[in-house]
């Protein structure tokens, strides 16, 4: 079909479409009055330009692949004017040759202003959809950017509020590529201001913003932009609220009269829902936080530990209820007047809040007492520090006025579920307790129940007195020693901490082992024995004794990932041979993780280390991964050994069985807590190969040692 449309232009021009032709290149060879009036063109202006240039980056590669895959369907898009207006087009095509050129006619209607009713409905409707679903601001900010987004191309956005009372603006919601999120602060003259103080729309463009600069309207605040959109939030009553911005600091896309239409038909909508939540925030706070401190009151405090009570029931845990009151407050409202007495409250709720985790709650109850509730409890010895804390570091060093106050406190402390299983008992008996403390002097805490506080202070004691022994040098170590029964020779030892704590005397390892792993002291502890051993087994080797050094390895100490490097770094910096270190590790540890047990076994085999397996019996007794543990010696557990001459107990077969088991896997086998000659003849008939206990000795100091060497090495 040969076509030439200038014969028909006088038609074509009169026609409510527009008519383009255009070729494969996209170049347009002919175009009518409508299309040339739509996109700005003057007379024969469009002919021989690119569509490319007119249409949207966005919409591009969907048009070519449109015209590649989808000829004969129509399609919409956006067209941006020679002014770049956007123009929302739907087009048909048709392809003809003309010359023996094939060209594409093109039939396009104006679907602008249908586009921009669908857009504003659907705007309308996710914006309401939003504010239904969203059940606090920030989700609702986030889904207001996000819509937004969808339909100005907008990835900076942000909304600013206006407190009118104290002209401050502040940023709940502010997402921009280039700018931190601003504090709130005093009004001042930039765009934001000028946006909320006028009341008025601004869509921004170079020239706008240096007028209003050189008309000294705004002040130049945070990164330049021109692409900026600014919409105010007004009420009904026209009171404006804050605002919206949109900007895009490229010009990739610029923003233009349509977005502001949408932005300003939305933005009613958006000041309402934000008043709405404000407002119900607002109520929220009356009815459940103190308005002097800002804390929760009695009422959220009680429903925060109903709360806790439940869960902590579900999952057997334990909760504290504190109480606290302030000693002599009376006195600073009497001395000092009401304001002061305000100002102090303040003060102490604030040191509180900051006292305690970030899912307990803090509350005050009334006048100057406040309780807090701390569900999960790990560890009492951690309340008690909390309260130490508190009375020792949050009251003290407040100044008001340039006066300082010497403030002390009452603390109370119960724990569900041993002091109460409601909350009006908790709450009650951490009363009573705190009453008890202010009668045995103030300035204390003290639990519910007196017997738990004596253990715990003791405890507390143990915990303290732990971080400063290795320091001042209060550890030492005793040796215990092992003998070979098939020569009655003294072959190694195993070394045995003590604690000289100053104010209790000498401490055996069950007192503070458990204590030092609970809170990782075991770590340096363990470390510092190791070195001692070294240092030790060196001397006596050069002595000529060579003696077997037992050391024992605890969990904590055996899953830290350096234990390897510490063991390596103690051998090099003694030069002890290490062929005389042995590890004693029990079997409940190794089992842990049996593949990374393997691998560092495999690693101290290297070395030339030996390996035991301490209390075996007690632990997991899994024989299947026994033979797969590179080790060399087993110890039966000396609760085997007391009873193995008895023959109403079947202690003295479990031993037998453990000997024959070893002897067959190819390890030594070494008897701890032996006691008697019948048990070591016991042994020594079973072919046990050590033995170990109060029979030989108990474990002695360095000097008390080597005297029994001299005897029985």
């Amino acid at each position: 079909m040969n076509i030439n449309f200038k014969d028909y232009k006088s038609i074509v021009d009169n026609l409510h479409e527009g008519i383009i032709i255009f070729d494969a290149n996209f170049k347009i060879t002919f175009c009518n009055n409508f299309f040339t009036n739509l996109f700005e063109f003057s007379n024969n202006e469009a002919v021989n330009s690119s569509l490319i240039d007119l249409i949207d980056k966005r919409y591009l590669e969907m048009f070519k692949n449109h015209i590649k895959y989808n000829f004969d369907k129509s399609i919409d898009i956006q067209l941006n004017t020679k002014t770049n207006k956007n123009k929302y087009i739907r087009v048909s095509f048709n392809k003809f040759v003309n010359e023996e050129i094939i060209h594409t006619l093109a039939i396009i209607e104006d679907i602008t202003k249908m586009r921009h009713e669908e857009v504003k409905k659907l705007c309308i409707y996710k914006i309401s959809e939003a504010i239904h679903d969203s059940d606090n601001l920030t989700t609702l900010y986030q889904e207001i950017h996000a819509i937004l987004s969808d339909i100005t191309n907008v990835t900076n956005f942000y909304i600013a509020l206006v407190d009118w009372d104290s002209k401050s603006v502040s940023f709940p919601y502010f997402k921009d590529e280039n700018d931190k999120k601003p504090i709130a602060y005093n009004m001042k003259k930039g765009l934001t201001e000028y946006v909320i103080n006028s009341g008025q729309s601004l869509l921004l463009n170079k020239e706008i913003y240096e007028n209003l600069i050189l008309s000294k309207n705004i002040e130049p605040i945070g990164t330049p932009c021109y692409n900026w959109l600014g919409v105010p939030l007004k009420l009904l009553n026209g009171k404006t609220i804050g605002m919206i911005c949109v900007q895009n600091y490229e010009y990739d896309y610029l923003f233009k009269e349509e977005d502001k239409k949408i932005l300003q038909y939305v933005s009613d909508q958006i000041a309402m829902a934000i008043k709405r939540k404000v407002d119900d925030i607002k109520i929220h706070k009356q009815a459940h936080y103190d308005d002097l401190t800002g804390l929760t009151n009695k009422a959220l405090f009680y429903d925060r530990l109903e709360h806790a009570i439940h869960s902590a029931n579900r999952k057997d845990e334990l909760i504290a209820v504190l109480f606290i009151d302030l000693d002599n407050f009376k006195y600073v409202n009497d001395s000092m007047g009401h304001d002061v007495g305000d100002k102090l409250l303040k003060i102490v709720a604030n040191k509180l809040s900051e006292s305690v985790r970030k899912g307990d709650t803090v509350s005050r109850w009334g006048g100057d007492e406040f309780t807090i509730l701390t569900p999960n409890v790990k560890r009492i010895s951690g309340i008690f520090k909390l309260c130490e804390r508190i009375l020792n570091e949050n009251f003290k060093n407040i100044v008001i006025e340039g006066q300082e106050l010497h403030i002390t406190g009452s603390i109370g402390i119960a724990l569900y579920p041993q002091d109460g299983d409601t909350a009006d008992i908790l709450i009650k008996n951490a009363d009573a307790a705190m009453y008890k403390s202010k009668e045995l002097g103030k300035s204390q805490f003290h639990l519910y129940k007196p017997k738990l506080n004596a253990d715990i202070m003791e405890r507390l004691d143990f915990e303290s007195g732990l971080f400063k022994a290795i320091e001042n040098e209060e550890f030492s170590l005793v040796y215990q020693p092992q003998l070979l029964l098939s020569t009655n020779s003294i072959i190694g030892f195993e070394a045995l901490v003590r604690w000289n704590k100053p104010d209790k005397g000498v401490l055996a390892p069950y007192k503070f082992i458990p204590l030092a792993e609970e809170t990782n002291l075991i770590i340096p502890l363990g470390e510092w024995i190791i070195k001692q051993v070294c240092i030790q087994a060196k001397k006596w080797h050069d002595m000529g004794y060579k003696l077997t050094s037992g050391i024992n390895i605890s969990g904590k100490q055996f899953n830290q990932s350096q234990i390897v490097d510490v063991i390596k770094k103690c051998i090099k910096e003694t030069g002890v041979d290490p062929k005389f270190i042995e590890l004693e590790l029990t079997e409940s540890v190794i089992m842990k993780d049996v593949d990374r047990t393997i691998d560092i076994f495999n690693q101290f085999k290297k070395m030339g280390i030996s390996i035991s397996i301490d209390d075996f019996g007690t632990g997991y007794s899994s024989l299947s991964y026994l033979k797969e543990f590179p080790i060399d010696k087993l110890k039966i557990d000396q609760s085997f050994i007391s009873n193995i001459t008895d023959p109403e107990s079947n202690e003295g077969e479990i031993a037998n069985l453990v000997i024959d088991l070893g002897h067959k896997l190819g390890l030594e086998v070494i008897a701890e807590g032996v006691e008697t000659e019948e048990q070591i003849e016991y042994l020594r008939k079973y072919a046990c190969d050590q033995i170990q206990g109060f029979i030989l000795s108990k474990p002695l100091k360095v000097a008390k040692f080597e005297e029994l060497l001299k005897k029985r090495y």
